[in-house]
């Protein structure tokens, strides 16, 4: 392929040489040309295995028991017992009592003239002497005042009379018996191993080159 295109390129070469009638236009262009070469690496390579690793330890055993524990308790008895217990209390009582009370009304006092003829003459207000005038009337009133009055009240109270008496209280407690007892305990134990591995990685590479294009005219 490459030969092809270099071949073009001075056949190109040989037109552009030669005497020029118009006819032919050319100019340069460049194509992409790709190669693969190969590239040598080195990389590391781990695995991880496992290796069973035992020591043996002293390990404390212990088995459950019970054990009595005795301990001296106060029991709370009590009794009831009355006590006379009086309290000052009031009671509301009414006391009468008489209040003069009055009270203002109003009504109209006018000038009076005869009106009419013969036996049937009457007194007529004149109008425009009418005066309203306040007249005050009081009458007594009986009305009742309260008040506290003090006075003993007495109960027999109930009351709790307590002492406290002795005794002892035993409970049967959990507890353990311990001993060392040797044992082997194991555990797997990671390790990495790792080794070089040498490989050809395949690389693209590319280039640019120039080539001739030509076009023909009319």
């Amino acid at each position: 392929m490459l030969f092809l295109l270099l071949t073009t390129a001075a056949l190109c070469s040989l037109a552009a040489g030669a005497p020029q009638y118009g006819s032919v236009q050319c100019r340069t262009e460049y194509a992409t040309l790709w190669d693969t070469e190969y590239k040598e690496t080195e990389t590391q390579v781990c695995t991880t295995e496992y290796e069973k690793v035992c020591k043996t330890e002293t390990e404390r055993l212990c088995r459950n028991t019970t054990r009595q524990e005795c301990s001296t308790v106060y029991e709370k008895q009590c009794k009831t017992v009355y006590k006379n217990v009086c309290v000052e209390q009031y009671k509301t009582e009414y006391e009468p009592y008489t209040e003069t009370e009055c009270s203002t009304q109003y009504k109209f006092d006018c000038e009076y003239q005869w009106e009419g003829d013969g036996n049937n003459k009457v007194w007529a207000p004149i109008a425009g002497t009418c005066k309203k005038n306040p007249y005050e009337t009081c009458k007594d009133v009986v009305k009742t005042k309260e008040k506290q009055v003090a006075h003993q009240v007495c109960n027999d109270v109930p009351e709790q009379k307590c002492v406290n008496v002795p005794k002892k209280e035993c409970v049967a407690v959990p507890d353990q018996i311990c001993t060392n007892q040797p044992i082997q305990k194991c555990k797997e134990v990671p390790r990495k191993n790792c080794k070089a591995v040498h490989k050809k990685v395949p690389v693209r590479i590319s280039r640019k080159v120039p080539k001739k294009v030509c076009q023909h005219g009319h």
